[in-house]
């Protein structure tokens, strides 16, 4: 037993570096192409959101018309993460900002497909 918590822990580390390594690649790679970092942070901040939909709403992925929602929620997603950037937000209103887009996007889901995502993530 405490040999899986050594193990556990030494994976998340390590995916953690490996995290790190990813995203410090992708910013120098658009440096060097002379790519704008928002683009780098939009892209970076929409692909993030994938494995908190899939989980989130795992139950109603069969859905052919979530999939088309939970795309666009991840490029909203990423615009405001982009726009808090952009217009220089203090980062103490960041959470409440995403807290609130959270729960927009899981009343517009609940309204239109009426689906809520699993309350196993709380």
């Amino acid at each position: 037993m405490k040999i899986t918590g050594i193990r556990d822990g030494l994976a998340v580390v390590g995916l953690a570096l490996l995290l790190c390594f990813v995203l410090l690649t992708a910013f120098w790679i658009a440096d060097e192409y002379h790519v704008d970092q928002l683009w780098v942070a939009f892209a970076w901040s929409s692909l993030l959101m994938i494995p908190f939909f899939l989980r989130a709403f795992r139950a109603h992925l069969e859905r052919p018309r979530l999939i088309p929602f939970l795309a666009g929620m991840a490029i909203i997603h990423g615009l405001v993460f982009v726009g808090l950037i952009k217009f220089e937000v203090p980062a103490t209103y960041w959470l409440p900002i995403f807290v609130l887009e959270g729960y927009i996007g899981a009343l517009a889901a609940s309204r239109l497909f009426g689906v809520a995502p699993s309350a196993d993530d709380i």
